[in-house]
């Protein structure tokens, strides 16, 4: 191979775009060892194993073109080559960014998590492919939850609820790291990327994930917190079509006030810390955790105003 550009984002692989000995222009991805944070966080690398096999069985849930397919895997080495996606769709967190608030796309991302989950519902057999918990275990419970709890201790108590639901036996297939960063899109077509902590999990994970990315960006310095107040409602509206997690369900807002805080004081801080006003985030985070939580497509209004 001959031509690299390594991509920027992401700090648990490094990946790069070349152009290999037929002229493809490709992306190969090695997953790291240690990840690229201040802390000493580490996480065995043949997780990349376990991605691939996510990355050839979500198109039977999704479709074809909703995922990278998978040309060639090095598995000694922990890296494998993906299809490039066309240049036309853009990072969605880099769109949000921007400021451009898409409601379509956060209309469809929410329908295909939806899909996701109800269509692995019905395979028993993911239950066995995707029962490791370990990856999720070194790169979200510990360097998220209980590092968020260890430095909020009056959240302890709360924090350690989700934790134990979250070890609990599984009901759908988890990706573990759906946010707006690691998906590509134009309007309402969507590409999902990086699989890497997926497994057989709390389906209430993604919802939270997702929705905890969407709500920090609104509540950056200057946003205008309407149009991610919006783009909340769409994600929900297209979840709630028919993914499996109930609009009334009030564990989900704990989830989102965990993770809120874990964005803050876990050991993968979001990248635009210096943007939010961190102890009135912190304020909103706690509130969800300590008081009576309300149902998950009610809590917008409290959060973004």
């Amino acid at each position: 191979m001959v031509d690299r550009v390594n991509l920027d984002g992401g700090v648990a692989s490094d990946v790069a775009i070349v152009r290999d000995e037929r002229g493809r222009e490709i992306v190969v991805k090695q997953a790291l060892p240690k990840l690229k944070v201040a802390a000493d966080w580490r996480c065995d690398p043949a997780r990349s194993s376990q991605e691939v096999e996510a990355l050839r069985i979500a198109p039977t849930f999704l479709g074809g073109e909703v995922v990278p397919r998978v040309l060639w895997v090095d598995a000694a080495n922990h890296r494998f080559a993906m299809e490039r996606i066309d240049a036309s769709l853009r990072n969605w967190q880099a769109q949000l960014s921007a400021g451009e608030v898409n409601l379509m796309t956060a209309a469809r991302i929410g329908e295909l998590l939806a899909r996701l989950q109800t269509e692995s519902a019905r395979d028993s057999s993911l239950a066995t492919t995707f029962g490791t918990r370990e990856y999720f275990e070194l790169l979200r419970i510990q360097p998220f939850f209980v590092r968020a709890a260890e430095r909020n201790p009056e959240a302890r108590e709360p924090i350690d609820r989700i934790i134990e639901l979250l070890r609990a036996p599984g009901r759908v297939l988890v990706h573990g790291d759906y946010s707006p960063k690691n998906i590509l899109a134009r309007d309402a077509q969507v590409v999902i990327l990086d699989w890497e902590v997926v497994h057989w999990g709390e389906p209430r994970f993604d919802i939270a994930f997702c929705l905890s990315h969407l709500l920090l960006t609104g509540w950056r310095r200057g946003s205008s917190k309407s149009s991610y107040y919006a783009a909340c409602h769409a994600f929900t509206g297209g979840y709630a079509k028919r993914g499996p997690v109930a609009s009334h369900d009030t564990v989900l807002a704990r989830v989102i006030g965990a993770l809120v805080l874990a964005r803050l004081d876990g050991d993968s801080p979001v990248n635009f810390l210096d943007e939010l006003d961190v102890e009135e985030v912190r304020k909103r985070a706690l509130r969800l955790l300590l008081e009576p939580a309300p149902a998950w497509l009610e809590l917008f209004d409290r959060l973004l105003y």
